[in-house]
C-alpha cells in the first residue's frame, strides 16, 4: 500500500496541475506499470490476463471509475455512445473543444489503422484534463507509447496507412463521448 502511495505521488509530481481524482490516480498508477501497447496484464482482483490495447484500457479505466464494462473495441465504444446520443463530434476550433471537453470522456479516432469495420473508428483513449500550462492531457493505450499517461493534441495526426498506390489516409481525432 505504500509503495502505491508513492507512485501516485511522484506521479503527481510528473503532472502538476491535474486534480487527484479516481481517474487519475487510476490512470497514473497504470502509467507507473510501464507496460507497453497489446501487453498482457492480469489487473486486481481478475483471473486472467487482459490485452492493453487502447480500448481495453479505456475499458479497465471506465470499469474501475464508473462500475461498467464498455463493450470490447474502439469502434463498438463509439457506436454504443453515438447510439445513446452521447457521441459529439469534433468540430475545427481548438479553443471550443477545450472548453467542451470534460475528465472522463472517451476521445475517438479514426483511420489509425486500416479498418476491417465501419464506421471507421479505430482509436480510444480518456481525456484527464488540462494542466497548469494549458495542456491537455489523456490516458489509455497507443503504438510505441505504451499504456499511460500521454499529451493530447486534438489537430495532430495519428498513425495511418496507404490505401491507393502512393495515398496516405492519416489517423484524426472525430470527437468524444461524454459516459
Amino acid at each position: 500500500m505504500k509503495r502505491a502511495l508513492l507512485v501516485v505521488f511522484l506521479a503527481a509530481a510528473a503532472f502538476p496541475g491535474l486534480a487527484q481524482s479516481e481517474l487519475e490516480v487510476r490512470a497514473r498508477w497504470l502509467d507507473s506499470l510501464g507496460l507497453p501497447y497489446n501487453a498482457h496484464w492480469t489487473p486486481p482482483g481478475e483471473p486472467k490476463p487482459w490485452k492493453m490495447d487502447c480500448s481495453n484500457t479505456v475499458r479497465w479505466l471506465h470499469r474501475e471509475t464508473h462500475g461498467s464494462l464498455l463493450p470490447r473495441t474502439s469502434s463498438d465504444q463509439y457506436l454504443f455512445f453515438r447510439e445513446r446520443g452521447r457521441f459529439r463530434r469534433a468540430g475545427t476550433n481548438p479553443d471550443r473543444l477545450m472548453r467542451e471537453l470534460r475528465r472522463g470522456d472517451l476521445l475517438f479516432w479514426e483511420h489509425t489503422y486500416r479498418p476491417q469495420r465501419r464506421p471507421p473508428v479505430t482509436h480510444v483513449m480518456v481525456y484527464l484534463g488540462r494542466d497548469q500550462a494549458g495542456r491537455m492531457w489523456m490516458a489509455g493505450s497507443q503504438g510505441g507509447q505504451g499504456v499511460g499517461v500521454h499529451e493530447f493534441r486534438p489537430k495532430m495526426r495519428m498513425g495511418g496507412y496507404n490505401w491507393f498506390l502512393w495515398f496516405r489516409r492519416e489517423g484524426r481525432f472525430i470527437g468524444y463521448a461524454r459516459p
